[in-house]
């Protein structure tokens, strides 16, 4: 699971929180976290899954749960330590610039500054919406970068799928749209070098239940 906020809520590192879900389509949605509401989005997506009763799990930064979604994950960089410092930074930097620029809090998080102030019905997700069309398509590239777990070079981005390619409806164009704009720009920013030395604009969690 990956979570963004928009509050100095919970802030410490593998803090455990009582998660209880609100509503979502299995990719993305809202859950509530110590009596507030986030929006979530799924990087572990072999499947859609969602829960249907509270659970508890780790509060991790961004770089100390990228590895820990499963546990074949983890041996993966821990057989090769090296990667800690090659590939998680990048990957990181990489999702949390594509978070600040295709989700920027100015515009899509509300007057307040939270992202919880959108609709958080799944009913609507579907919706050709300014908010749900870049939230579900930067869903598309964190899952798909959790997907390629040793890539560290962005500047081909070919081995990115897009779900949404062949949907004709109005929220399938733009989604997909959406995310070839990712894919063109992350290409070209890191054949610039661009992502050695961006730092994030905002703090982005994971939930990790490992």
């Amino acid at each position: 699971m990956f979570l963004t906020l928009a509050t100095g809520v919970i802030t410490a590192s593998a803090v455990p929180a009582s998660i209880t879900p609100v509503d979502d389509n299995g990719s993305g949605g809202v859950y509530e976290i110590g009596g507030q509401n986030y929006w979530w989005m799924c990087i572990e997506t072999d499947e859609p899954t969602t829960i249907s009763s509270t659970i508890t799990a780790d509060v991790v930064s961004f770089t100390d749960g990228w590895d820990q979604q499963n546990q074949e994950r983890l041996n993966i960089y821990q057989g090769d330590p090296g990667l800690y410092l090659t590939v998680i930074p990048k990957q990181v930097t990489v999702m949390e610039y594509v978070l600040d620029t295709y989700l920027p809090w100015s515009t899509l998080a509300g007057p307040s500054g939270r992202f919880a102030e959108q609709d958080s019905n799944s009913a609507n997700y579907a919706n050709d919406d300014p908010f749900y069309n870049p939230y579900f398509a930067v869903q598309n590239f964190l899952s798909e970068t959790y997907g390629k777990t040793v890539k560290d070079d962005f500047t081909d981005m070919s081995d990115f799928a897009n779900y949404y390619a062949g949907d004709m409806s109005a929220a399938g164009i733009a989604r997909s749209g959406i995310y070839q704009s990712i894919l063109n720009d992350v290409e070209l920013k890191d054949g610039a070098n661009f992502f050695d030395t961006y730092s994030a604009q905002h703090t982005y969690l994971i939930a990790n239940t490992l």
